[in-house]
């Protein structure tokens, strides 16, 4: 079985909300939003961790065609890269509380990264969709439909 798709959407919705409660909170200024970024942040830097790892577990186990390696090698750089920039983004965000230095030039520096990290997230995603939903890459085929056994509106009761 396959970690890397169970994995990969909850990073995906956690990093995602998380930057979004940044922004939220860099508007509106309301306390909760920072709050739930911060638990969210955490969780799911440790999500895109897990992801990187149980995608290149997942690219050992399943077969590529030559016509995809490459596709499959962007996926697999874009989601490295992401790891690392939500690692940095959150460390920045750790450190930046840590010193207070929020209402500094670094504040502008850390959303920033947000933005660029929420991007590259996306661009990850849509990479890994394509893989899946386009190319099949992953999925188990299914066996061939019995034609000659009755639909479940031929079948009488």
């Amino acid at each position: 079985m396959l970690l890397h798709p169970l994995i990969v959407h909850f990073a995906i919705a956690l990093l995602s909300v998380a930057v979004i409660s940044d922004l939220l909170f860099l508007v509106t200024k309301k306390n909760d939003f920072w709050q739930i970024s911060n638990f969210l942040l955490i969780l799911g830097t440790i999500g895109a961790i897990a992801a990187v790892l149980t995608g290149i577990q997942a690219q050992k186990q399943i077969s590529i065609s030559p016509d995809l390696e490459g596709l499959v090698r962007s996926h697999e750089n874009s989601g490295k890269l992401t790891m690392w920039i939500f690692i940095t983004y959150t460390g920045l965000r750790l450190i930046l509380q840590k010193l207070k230095l929020f209402d500094t030039v670094w504040k502008w520096v850390y959303y920033i990264t947000g933005i660029v990290a929420l991007t590259l997230l996306f661009r990850t995603g849509l990479l890994g969709g394509e893989l899946v939903y386009i190319h099949g890459i992953g999925i188990e085929k299914s066996a061939e439909p019995d034609l000659k056994k009755p639909s479940f509106n031929e079948q009488k009761f």
